[in-house]
C-alpha cells in the first residue's frame, strides 16, 4: 500500500527534525504536496535536472535529496529562468522533492558517524554541539477542539522527544491535559464563538500542555493560533530549567591504537575503496581525496566533519585533534591547521557526504510503513569533477 509524502517526512524528521535546520537552511517539501501517494522513491544528494530525468524514468513519485533545490525564494517561474527550471520540470511530471540538510548532519544518519564507525574511534562525541532551551507551552481548550489545536502542535514539533532522558527519542506527541473551567467577558470590538458582548462567559475547556524546542517556538504559536476556535487564545510560555538532547556537527574521537598519518591514511582510503560497509552506492574515484600533514607524526585522537570544514578547524584545533577529516577546506584552512599541528584529510564534498544517502536508504527500507515502497539511490547524482586519464 502506498504511502503520503507527508508520511515520508514525518519518517524522516523523527530522527532529523526540521527544527535543527540552520536559520539560513531551506529543508522540508520544496516542491509538491505532503498529501500525494508515493509507490517510489529516488534519493539523491542533489537535485539536478539529470536526477530529475532519471526521477521520470524510474517513475518516482517523490525525490529525497540532501541539499535543498533553493536557498532564495524564486523571483518568477520563467521557463528561461534557470534557477525556476528544476521546480518547473518537477511540476509537469507530478514529482514532490523533499530536502534534508542541516538537521540531517546533526542526525544519526551524519556521514561524520559514518566515517568514525569505519575508523573504529572511541570515546567519540559530537565536534560542535549545542542543546537546545526548552519551553513548556500551555493552552487551554474548549473540549471539542483539543484534537484539532494538539494535532497542530504536533505537526510543528510539539511533544516530540526532545529531553536528554536517555529513552526520549523514542516517544513523540507527548502532552498532557486536564479539565477545567475558562471564564472571559468580552466587551465592545470583541468577536467572541461562544458568549455575547458584555457577559460573562463559562466554558469547559481542557489544559493542554508539552514541551517545545526554543527554536521551535515561534512556529508553534503560529500554529496555536491557526488552529485555535477563539479569536485571543489563552496561552503560558514557560522557560525551563531542563535541557534538551545535545545534538550537533561532526565527531571527535580517538583511535584504539595511536598510528602514523601515512599508515592511518592508508588504511582509511583501503576501506573507502573496498566499500566494506557500504556506503557508497557507486565504485566512486578516490584519486581527488588529499591530504596534509606529516606521513610519520603519529596519530591518536580524529577530528570528522562532513561538508565544508572551514568553520571547524578552530574547534577541531581546540579538541587537541590530530587530524581533521572533511569535505573540503580551503587553501588557508590548511594553512591555519598544520600551523596549529594539526594534518588534514580532505575527501571532497561529495564523497563526504554520500554515505548519509545510503544511511537514509537504510533506514526507510527498515520502516514497516514503508515495506509496499520501492526506494532507489540515484544513478545520475555523482562526483561532478571529471576522472583522470
Amino acid at each position: 500500500m502506498a504511502v503520503s509524502v507527508g508520511q515520508v517526512e514525518q519518517l524522516i524528521e523523527k530522527i532529523a527534525p526540521r527544527s535543527w535546520a540552520e536559520e539560513w537552511d531551506n529543508p522540508g517539501l520544496l516542491v509538491g504536496s505532503s498529501a500525494q501517494r508515493v509507490e517510489k522513491i529516488l534519493l539523491a544528494l542533489d537535485g539536478t535536472m539529470e536526477v530529475v530525468d532519471e526521477a521520470v524514468k524510474e517513475k518516482a513519485n517523490l525525490i529525497i535529496t540532501h541539499h535543498p533545490l533553493m536557498f532564495k525564494p524564486l523571483r518568477n517561474l520563467r521557463m528561461d529562468n534557470p534557477s525556476a527550471m528544476l521546480a518547473l520540470a518537477l511540476f509537469g511530471h507530478g514529482i514532490s522533492l523533499y530536502a534534508a540538510h542541516t538537521n540531517m548532519d546533526k542526525s544519526i544518519l551524519s556521514s561524520s558517524k559514518t566515517f568514525a564507525k569505519i575508523l573504529g574511534l572511541e570515546k567519540s562525541e559530537y565536534l560542535d554541539s549545542t542543546a537546545e532551551k526548552l519551553i513548556k507551552i500551555v493552552t487551554f481548550v474548549p473540549q471539542d477542539d483539543v484534537e484539532a489545536v494538539r494535532t497542530a502542535l504536533v505537526a510543528e514539533g510539539v511533544g516530540a522527544g526532545i529531553t536528554d532522558g536517555e529513552h526520549s527519542e523514542s516517544y513523540v506527541e507527548c502532552f498532557y491535559q486536564t479539565n477545567g473551567e475558562g471564564m472571559f467577558r468580552p466587551i465592545k470590538g470583541a468577536e467572541p464563538v461562544i458568549g455575547g458582548i458584555d457577559e460573562l462567559t463559562r466554558v469547559a475547556e481542557i489544559r493542554l500542555e508539552s514541551i517545545v524546542e526554543e527554536r521551535s517556538l515561534a512556529r508553534a504559536v503560529r500554529a496555536l493560533h491557526r488552529a485555535h476556535p477563539y479569536e485571543e487564545p489563552a496561552y503560558d510560555l514557560i522557560p525551563l530549567m531542563n535541557t534538551g538532547k545535545r545534538r550537533g556537527y561532526g565527531v571527535i574521537g580517538y583511535l584504539p591504537q595511536p598510528m602514523t598519518l601515512g599508515e592511518l591514511w592508508e588504511q582509511f582510503l583501503y576501506s573507502l575503496k573496498k566499500n566494506s560497509i557500504n556506503i557508497f552506492p557507486q565504485d566512486y574515484d578516490l584519486s581527488s581525496v588529499r591530504l596534509a600533514g606529516d606521513f610519520n607524526r603519529k596519530i591518536k585522537k580524529i577530528a570528522i566533519a562532513n561538508g565544508s570544514g572551514n568553520s571547524f578547524v578552530q574547534k577541531a584545533v581546540s579538541k587537541g585533534a590530530d587530524l581533521f577529516i572533511t569535505g573540503d577546506i580551503d587553501y588557508h584552512g590548511v594553512l591555519d591547521s598544520l600551523e596549529a599541528g594539526m594534518a588534514v584529510g580532505e575527501l571532497g564534498h561529495f564523497l563526504s557526504e554520500i554515505p548519509m544517502i545510503e544511511s537514509l536508504y537504510e533506514y526507510l527500507r527498515n520502516e514497516k510503513t514503508m515495506n509496499d515502497v520501492e526506494i532507489v539511490i540515484s544513478s545520475a547524482n555523482k562526483v561532478p569533477w571529471l576522472r583522470r586519464g
